[in-house]
């Protein structure tokens, strides 16, 4: 089996997603999750700023995006922004193997925003990749223990598949967005209008209550995530995004939930019972269908 370039770095970036969604949840009880994603927006989009001038595509370059694209991008932004924030808020309320398969149903949000917004094709076999994935939805929304409590559950759950809505919605913007910036300059663009967008939103309304007792260790573990996920990760998906079918690699990315419900089992012990794993495996079935 030839494995391309681009294969791999989706591959890759579903790895980085996972161990990125165990890290964040450890740190879910001590900062807030939108100053928990403007910190790693910033972080990250001071790493591709950094990486700018070893970019092989001049910044003149950007003359050429047109007003179009311009609004793609921003409305692609505020889209991921509001997406990663109500999936920190998810990861609190429910467990990692959970959040991560809800959230990683966007493959299929993606075909129906395309199908919405650029015309896509209609597939028949999105009618069976929807049924497996209500199927799996059904499973994961339960409840496996008593201590659980019913309504924090619910609430994970609806935030996890709007999370996923929005990431659809972005992803689907990104590629005719991004058609005459590369990579570097789409993060660097990206990351901190991100980060400008929760500030002026969630942390500065608050009078600067959210940004209070953080510890530093904290804020180092949260930093690191910003250059994990949304550094390395960022990168290596829109690279494999503008080398490769967007189809084919959210449907490689989405292998992501199985690398988080093992590594949530092996260091945060967290119990993954049948029913979680049938969701899972339900969701991702679903989505292999469709794509």
């Amino acid at each position: 089996m030839n494995v391309s370039l681009a294969e791999w770095a989706a591959l890759s970036c579903a790895l980085i997603w996972a161990t990125n969604s165990l890290l964040l949840r450890t740190q879910s009880e001590h900062i807030t999750p939108s100053v928990m994603n403007a910190i790693r927006c910033a972080v990250a989009g001071a790493a591709f700023w950094l990486a700018i001038p070893f970019d092989n595509v001049p910044l003149a370059s950007l003359i050429k995006v047109t007003t179009a694209e311009w609004v793609m991008m921003l409305a692609s932004l505020c889209a991921l922004a509001l997406g990663d924030t109500l999936y920190l808020i998810a990861l609190k309320e429910i467990d990692v193997s959970r959040t991560m398969a809800l959230t990683g149903t966007f493959p299929l949000m993606t075909l129906f925003w395309q199908i919405l917004l650029l015309d896509a094709s209609f597939d028949p076999t999105l009618m069976l990749g929807s049924a497996l994935v209500v199927s799996g939805l059904f499973f994961l929304s339960r409840n496996n223990t008593t201590g659980e409590q019913p309504v924090r559950l619910h609430w994970g759950f609806t935030l996890s598949l709007i999370a996923a809505l929005c990431w659809g919605f972005s992803t689907t913007l990104l590629k005719p967005a991004s058609v005459h910036m590369s990579v570097i300059q789409t993060n660097a663009i990206r990351m901190p209008l991100i980060a400008l967008v929760l500030f002026f939103t969630h942390i500065l309304p608050s009078d600067h209550e959210r940004l209070r007792g953080i510890q530093v260790r904290s804020l180092l573990i949260v930093s690191a995530t910003g250059l994990l996920g949304m550094g390395v990760g960022a990168y290596l998906f829109i690279y494999a995004i503008t080398q490769a079918d967007p189809a084919k690699v959210v449907t490689l990315t989405s292998i992501s939930p199985l690398f988080g419900m093992l590594l949530a089992a092996m260091f945060l012990r967290e119990k993954v019972t049948l029913r979680i794993a049938i969701g899972v495996v339900l969701c991702m079935g679903g989505v292999y269908a469709v794509l």
